[in-house]
Formats: structure tokens, C-alpha cells, sequence
């Protein structure tokens, strides 16, 4: 490596660490002041047989005796019950407690995806290149501000992401243990299911068809558990859930629900594709992971209701295009230069312009482009897999 070479490594790695750094501070004050999208209440709720739906949907002032709104505001239980059993460990603690162990807890967890990413879908990458995508992430608003709300994606991706590293070794072992980890990962994982729900498509397009549906089982049986814990019909524990979460469908980002207004129509067009990404995972036999993998992020943060606090899961897409010099060839450079002004823009453009109107507009209509372009690039692997060989 030449001297101009070394030094343009020594900026980055230094200006991307010092924005990286200062994300973190301001995104760990915002924690401990705010996370109100934490949960807690709605969890703690839940163990004392208090109906978090009800809660917020119609207040009944029946929590107001025990202080909670000192530390979150209007509760907002849009987890299905089988979800929000899993914060019952943090609803042992204090809420104040409970805040901290959670923010330090998804700091760890960042820790985590940064090596589970690597050992997975980054594998192939140049480890100087990773470790300025993984410091893009840090810098970028998105990441700050998952941090600062509380939020769930990341303890969700990284369960994500620990299910897919143990399924791997489960194709080599064929262990028991191995396997129940692969099942309780995505068990957890699901808790931002709007994420997570088309991630785990992914499972079908590998074949690993019996952790999932095992995984689905026990959210089944824990939903059951929550209806008769709360004296309420299994019925009514799905859908007072969709209630809550339905009001929020027009406050997103770039997602088909804040595109449309929040229609109806947006539930419709998402499902389809859900179901279109669904038929594609089972057609793909020989596709690319890097590639499979992109398409289920990119369409993830559209589909359903997201703000854009979730989209530092763009990072990964980035793995489509860093797999080695034979591999990356088959990508032109307008591809992946267009890939990274959309990473910027979501990263840190948005920010800048306090995500006006004007801005999510031109982001939004680029970022549908790429991800139907992606799609397309897979559609078109998927066809080449079921052509017949021609007779001699």
C-alpha cells in the first residue's frame, strides 16, 4: 500500500471514528433521558393482568396509582402479547432501572451484530472495508436514534442474525442444542416482527424449515397462555394488538403505509409482496445469500409500518456488493455507487433537512427504485434456475 493509499485509510477510519464516537455519546443521553418506545409499561402491565391494549387504547387510569408516567408517556402495546412476555425479565426491575439495563443491553447488542454480521453475510468482505461500513452505522442517525427512543431493532436484528450463524453450524452438526438455539433466537427475534417477519423468509429460501415453524408454535402457545392470563379470547389477542399498531400506519418514513396516507390499500399491497417474497424464497434454489438476503431488508423497511430510525439495517446490502473480486464484477460501478448516495442520504442527509416532506419524497422514490431493481436482479436468477438444459 502506497503512502496516498494509507493516508485516505487514516482519514476515514479517524473522521468516521470521531462521528461514530459522538453518535454514541449523544445517542446513550438520549436513552437514559427518553426510551420511550421501550415497553416496559406495557410488559409490566401485562404480568399484573392489566390489558396493555386496553390501556392504550381507552386509558382506565388504573396504572396512574403506580407512578409509571414518570418515566414513559402514553402507552403504546403494539407487540402482540406472545411478544411482550419477553421483557419480562426487565419488568423485575425498576423503571429506571429497567431503562439503563436496556440501553446498556443494546449496546452490547450492537457489539454483537457487528461480529455475528461478519461470521455471516460480511464473511467475504475485506476487514478494513467492513470496519468502515461498521462505523458508518455507528455514525448514522438512524443507529443514534434507535439508541435514544429505546427502540427494539436492534435486540430483534441480532437475534436475527444469531439465529442464521447457529442454523449454519446446525447444517454441518445436526445438534440438538444447536438447533434449540436456532429456535429460541428466532423466537426473540420476532419482537420487531415487522422486521424480522420478512427476514425470516430467509429460512424458508435455505430449507430450515423446522426451527421456524417451531419458533411460530411457541408465539401460537404463548398467545393462548396471554388470552386466558388476561381473560380475554384468543381472538381478541391478535387483533387489539393491529388496533394499536394500526393507528400508527401513516407515521413511517418511506413505507408503503406513509406513502399511501395511511390507506387500507397499503395492508393490501404490502401483503401481496409479502406473499410474492414468500413464492420467490421457494422458487430460488441456487441463489446467492448476499443477494437473497438484500432483497428481504430492502423491502422489510417498506412493506409495513417503519420509521426511519430502523433503516440502519441498510447497512447489509452492502454485503451484495464486497464478496470478493469474481463476484463483485457482475455488479457495475453505477450500481453501487448509487447504493452508498442512498446510504448517505438515509444516514445522514435526512437528518439535515429534519426529514422534510420534499426530502422523503426524492429519498422514498429512490429507494423503491433500487429495491425493485434488486428484486428484479433475483427474479431473474430465480428463472435461470429452472431452465431446461437443451437436448443434444
Amino acid at each position: 500500500m502506497d503512502k496516498r493509499k494509507k493516508w485516505l485509510w487514516i482519514i476515514a477510519y479517524t473522521v468516521l471514528g470521531i462521528m461514530a464516537a459522538l453518535s454514541l455519546v449523544q445517542g446513550c443521553r438520549n436513552g437514559a433521558m427518553y426510551s420511550q418506545d421501550f415497553q416496559w409499561d406495557a410488559a409490566k402491565a401485562l404480568t399484573m393482568k392489566v390489558n396493555p391494549y386496553v390501556e392504550s387504547i381507552e386509558p382506565t387510569g388504573i396504572l396512574e396509582s403506580y407512578g409509571y408516567e414518570e418515566y414513559f408517556s402514553q402507552m403504546e402495546a403494539n407487540q402482540f402479547p406472545s411478544l411482550l412476555w419477553l421483557l419480562f425479565p426487565f419488568t423485575l426491575l425498576s423503571p429506571m432501572g429497567a431503562r439503563y439495563v436496556w440501553l446498556i443491553g443494546n449496546l452490547l447488542l450492537t457489539g454483537g451484530i457487528g461480529i455475528l454480521l461478519k461470521k455471516t453475510y460480511f464473511k467475504k468482505i475485506d476487514n478494513k472495508i467492513y470496519m468502515l461500513l461498521f462505523l458508518l452505522m455507528l455514525a448514522g442517525t438512524p443507529w443514534r436514534n434507535q439508541i435514544g427512543v429505546g427502540q427494539h431493532t436492534i435486540f430483534s436484528f441480532f437475534f436475527f442474525l444469531l439465529a442464521v450463524w447457529i442454523a449454519e453450524k446446525n447444517v454441518e452438526r445436526k445438534n440438538i442444542l444447536l438447533f434449540l438455539g436456532v429456535v429460541v433466537s428466532l423466537t426473540i427475534c420476532f419482537f420487531k416482527y415487522t422486521l424480522t417477519a420478512p427476514l425470516a423468509l430467509y429460512f424458508i429460501y435455505k430449507r430450515w424449515y423446522q426451527p421456524l415453524w417451531t419458533a411460530i408454535i411457541i408465539h401460537g402457545i404463548l398467545t393462548v397462555f396471554s388470552a386466558y392470563w388476561l381473560g380475554e379470547s384468543i381472538v381478541q389477542m391478535i387483533i387489539q394488538p393491529l388496533k394499536v399498531s394500526s393507528a400508527l400506519a401513516s407515521e413511517g418514513g418511506i413505507d408503503l403505509g406513509a406513502a399511501l396516507g395511511g390507506s387500507s390499500l397499503s395492508f393490501l399491497i404490502g401483503g401481496l409482496v409479502f406473499l410474492l417474497l414468500y413464492g420467490m424464497m421457494i422458487g430460488i434454489r441456487q441463489g446467492e445469500d448476499e443477494d437473497v438476503i438484500s432483497m428481504l431488508v430492502l423491502w422489510s423497511l417498506i412493506i409495513t409500518y417503519h420509521r426511519t430510525y430502523d433503516f440502519f439495517v441498510l447497512i447489509l446490502p452492502a454485503s451484495m456488493f464486497f464478496r470478493g473480486e469474481k463476484e463483485n464484477s457482475q455488479y457495475p460501478l453505477w450500481l453501487l455507487s448509487y447504493y452508498f448516495i442512498l446510504l448517505i442520504t438515509v444516514f445522514f442527509v435526512l437528518r439535515i433537512f429534519h426529514e422534510g416532506d420534499g426530502v422523503l419524497l426524492i429519498t422514498g422514490v429512490g429507494y423503491y427504485i433500487f429495491t425493485i431493481y434488486i428484486m428484479g436482479m433475483n427474479f431473474r436468477k430465480m428463472k435461470k434456475t429452472f431452465k431446461t438444459p437443451k437436448k443434444a
